[in-house]
């Protein structure tokens, strides 16, 4: 190439036009739609983060009903304080699932509390006792500053004071359910440990069948059997308008000819 040629193509390439940068215009195009990208996602992404929580609410309740076949294994297969109170003892200065029977209820119970229920030593763990989306801001009641969860009160016969065996009892009669946090009628519906299957009802508002409202209309609930479930309000709200023994009205006969 002669010295005329390149000189001629450095003065060619020399002159062509600089990059060019976003117009405004472009830019405004640009954010426009990352976020209608945004938009689109974050439903998606608050319904996965929606089921993760209800995963994590349904295995805290498996892991409860694990902890309560525990016991029944370690004590030929009696089935442990509900904690209605301090009344479900029999006299007896004994551990209910939750708390000891003699725990002062007058304020909400504490970590240390907790620690010496029989479920707890089996699980080790705080976090099980409460759903990841139950906030400690929410507590109003005695015993919902530790958990989200109440023992159906069929296991002792609703405050009768029995310990029953776990053969008078079917593998799909409902043990614990996540409750309902709010209160009816100024009356917490975490006084104890455990609950009768409408407590806390209001036929003003259907939602409050002492059913939590974290996870829209279903409720997590573990089963005598061991397996757990999300149950639909509706199917749970005419189990419990039932007069006759189903799987939340479950207590013993002859106690409870009906189980209520």
């Amino acid at each position: 190439m002669s010295l005329k040629n390149a000189c001629d193509r450095l003065r060619i390439q020399s002159g062509r036009s600089p990059s060019r940068a976003f117009t405004l215009v472009e830019l405004l195009v640009v954010i426009g739609i990352i976020a209608l990208l945004i938009s689109i996602l974050l439903p998606s992404l608050a319904k996965a983060r929606e089921q993760g929580i209800r995963t994590k609410c349904l295995n805290n309740t498996k892991q409860l009903a694990y902890a309560f076949q525990v016991y029944l294994n370690e004590n030929r297969q009696c089935v442990p304080a509900v904690n209605w109170g301090n009344g479900d003892c029999g006299g007896k200065v004994i551990a209910g699932w939750l708390y000891q029977c003699n725990e002062n209820l007058g304020s909400p119970l504490t970590p240390a509390a907790l620690e010496k229920g029989v479920f707890y030593p089996i699980l080790r763990s705080h976090e099980i006792f409460r759903c990841p989306t139950h906030s400690p801001d929410l507590v109003l009641g005695k015993t919902d500053s530790v958990t989200s969860y109440l023992m159906n009160g069929a296991m002792n016969g609703y405050g009768k004071q029995k310990l029953y065996k776990i053969n008078q009892f079917k593998s799909t009669d409902a043990l614990i359910w996540e409750a309902d946090e709010r209160p009816f009628n100024g009356v917490p519906p975490f006084n104890d440990g455990s609950s009768y299957p409408w407590e806390t009802f209001d036929p003003n508002t259907p939602q409050a069948a002492g059913l939590a409202v974290r996870h829209g209309k279903y409720a997590t609930i573990a089963f005598v059997g061991g397996h757990a479930e999300l149950v639909p309000h509706d199917e749970i709200y005419r189990r419990a308008a039932d007069t006759g023994r189903n799987w939340l009205w479950c207590a013993p006969a002859p106690d409870s000819p009906n189980g209520h």
